[in-house]
């Protein structure tokens, strides 16, 4: 509920642009998305609505493909909080998560640790399914859900929307959380952020790599966070079959409009002969970005369950978000994505043609 007291037993909510408790209660409704850094902090210092304490357990990390609920729930000490990984078993960047803290959701196993919290975080997704089967436990028990994000999609599944498109991070806005709060992340978080921060902008490289990035960069290493240390851990320590699996990935290569559109494609007897997990194509598609005279770069993935996975990047201002919400995808304006009902045979030719007809417009 939105009346609830704030930190400092503020109740009365007031009706400024940037009190985000007064977007329309229930969920499905539009989310209220925020122009202005400041408003993240006004919302979590008057207008956060959980009557508890909000702490991130030091394990905290944000990553763009694997969704991770964050949840908050009490015991009889005060409150504490874990993650719960939607889906796969191994979680990429399991050196953020020593005490492992992080696992795969089990419903026999997990829903009444569920049933029992206050509430759940969703960062870093625009859409209740793509945590799958966590997403459905959370509405079956009706569970109050904040989203923290930065896509410019979003369909309102939550209650509560943090969501800053000017953002370049999820990572940043937790961040920004964790100051409203009066408090300092800890080496291990500062890391865990810096790590999300980094990789949701390509090292600080892409285009939404604006000032505040670096500045949070800045601020996280003087936290504790190491970036040689953290890059050498994502980048330089990949395993043999990911590598098998990129070296088939690559072996697909083709072209498309003179060279404009770069695309691979990825089946599951790839995954099986490279012996490498789903979760290991992670950052194949940026691969694509050292191709010179490319502007739309896309990867399909044949999925496990049917359906193909596309992930779309744009080297320049092109808007393949718009073309991702064609197919009911979403993302940004320059990293995008869509999970189509298509097999693969098909999804390519519709997705190249819906490509170059974004290139001519």
């Amino acid at each position: 509920p939105t009346d609830r007291p704030g930190p400092e037993g503020r109740g009365a909510r007031d009706s400024s642009p940037a009190d985000l408790s007064s977007a329309p209660p229930g969920r499905g409704h539009p989310p209220r998305f925020v122009a202005d850094r400041n408003a993240v902090l006004h919302a979590a210092d008057r207008r956060w609505p959980l009557p508890c304490t909000l702490w991130f357990p030091e394990s905290i990390a944000v990553e763009g493909d694997t969704p991770i609920v964050f949840r908050m729930k009490r015991d009889g000490s005060g409150t504490y909080g874990f993650f719960l990984a939607a889906g796969r078993g191994e979680l990429p960047l399991r050196f953020l998560d020593p005490d492992g803290c992080v696992r795969a959701y089990d419903a026999a196993r997990d829903d009444a640790d569920i049933a029992a919290c206050d509430a759940a975080f969703v960062v870093d997704v625009g859409a209740l399914d793509r945590i799958g089967k966590v997403g459905q436990a959370l509405e079956r028990h009706a569970m109050p859900i904040a989203c923290i994000a930065h896509h410019a999609t979003n369909d309102g599944f939550a209650d509560i929307d943090v969501v800053v498109t000017t953002a370049a991070s999820s990572a940043s806005l937790v961040l920004d959380l964790i100051r409203a709060m009066g408090r300092a992340p800890t080496p291990r978080v500062a890391e865990a952020l810096y790590v999300g921060g980094a990789t949701d902008t390509g090292w600080v490289r892409f285009p939404n790599a604006r000032p505040q990035a670096f500045r949070d960069a800045a601020a996280l290493t003087d936290h504790g966070a190491n970036p040689s240390r953290v890059y050498e851990l994502v980048y330089e320590n990949l395993s043999w079959p990911r590598t098998r699996l990129l070296a088939r990935t690559l072996n697909t290569l083709k072209a498309e409009a003179d060279g404009r559109i770069a695309y691979v494609a990825i089946t599951l007897a790839m995954f099986e002969e490279a012996g490498a997990r789903l979760d290991e194509v992670e950052g194949f598609v940026d691969k694509l970005r050292e191709l010179g005279g490319t502007e739309i770069l896309i990867l399909f993935r044949e999925r496990p369950e049917g359906g193909t996975r596309v992930s779309l990047r744009a080297k320049h201002d092109l808007d393949v978000g718009s073309l991702a919400a064609r197919f009911g995808g979403g993302g940004h304006r320059r990293p995008a994505g869509i999970t189509l009902d298509a097999p693969l045979e098909t999804a390519v030719p519709t997705i190249l043609a819906a490509a170059r007809e974004l290139l001519d417009s």
